[in-house]
């Protein structure tokens, strides 16, 4: 299924408050929110309003990194089983 609608379905947004998906990136809503204030998450994070408004990430940069993480793990899985593979047939052949 396509990544961005299931995020929309799931917070019923396309502007999701960095505290709900913090989880995503393996961080406690603070920890997001200290790092949102340095810009070092992975994905851009912003405020609507003043600075006490919460910190937004948009559902289509979220869905982009979600599959780029899942693309990257496929392709490390792939590599791993193949040099599995490779060593398997290896020691058959002996």
């Amino acid at each position: 299924m396509n990544t961005l609608l299931l995020l929309m379905a799931e917070y019923e947004t396309a502007q999701i408050p960095l505290d709900r998906c913090s989880h995503l990136f393996g961080m406690t809503p603070a920890e997001a929110a200290k790092r949102a204030c340095r810009h070092a998450l992975p994905v851009p994070v912003y405020r609507v309003g003043s600075q006490k408004s919460p910190w937004i990430v948009d559902a289509t940069q979220l869905a982009d990194y979600l599959d780029k993480q899942k693309a990257k793990a496929a392709d490390e899985w792939r590599r791993i089983n193949s040099q599995l593979a490779v060593s398997l047939l290896d020691r058959r052949s002996l």
